[in-house]
């Protein structure tokens, strides 16, 4: 085996949502931006972002990890993550700080457990790893971008359009 894969890094973005902190490889991101206001196209209690001739719609990870809290997206948020599906639907994560972007070792982050108890309630979840830095130890869980985009719009939670 080639010790060589074991220090192998990436460059993710790390961000927190309620208590949680979510990796999504920057390879995914499309672009950061700042989150228009209302009346620029920034309907965010909507579900629903437009930039330009762009619509984005909104994953409300708030609802996705904490079904049970009543949580719904803000009306207006200061920061927009865009991610592209290889079908080039435009997604969007609203953030209430800007991403942080981090070199992660590949080892430092392990597969998620292949016990169905944890997939059924976490199928967006791909694996969990520890770091340490100056704020002390933190839980990052890698958001599987692939199994988000495979999802039916009806079945993810999203804004409150109907």
């Amino acid at each position: 085996m080639n010790s060589g894969h074991t220090s192998e890094t990436r460059k993710f973005i790390t961000f927190q949502i309620s208590s949680y902190w979510y990796v999504i490889p920057m390879a995914a991101v499309l672009k950061i931006v700042n989150c228009p206001p209302k009346h620029e196209g920034g309907l965010v209690g909507f579900g629903v972002v437009q930039i330009g001739p762009h619509t984005i719609q909104l994953l409300d990870l708030h609802r996705i990890f904490e079904p049970d809290a009543n949580t719904q997206l803000p009306e207006e948020a200061p920061f927009l993550v865009v991610l592209q599906s290889q079908e080039n639907k435009l997604w969007g994560i609203t953030l209430d700080a800007p991403p942080d972007l981090i070199d992660l070792p590949l080892a430092a982050l392990k597969p998620v457990s292949l016990d169905e108890h944890f997939k059924l309630q976490s199928p967006w979840i791909s694996h969990v790893g520890i770091i340490s830095g100056q704020a002390g130890k933190r839980t990052l869980l890698r958001l599987d971008m692939k199994a988000i985009f495979q999802q039916n719009v009806e079945h993810l939670p999203v804004g409150s359009v109907s």
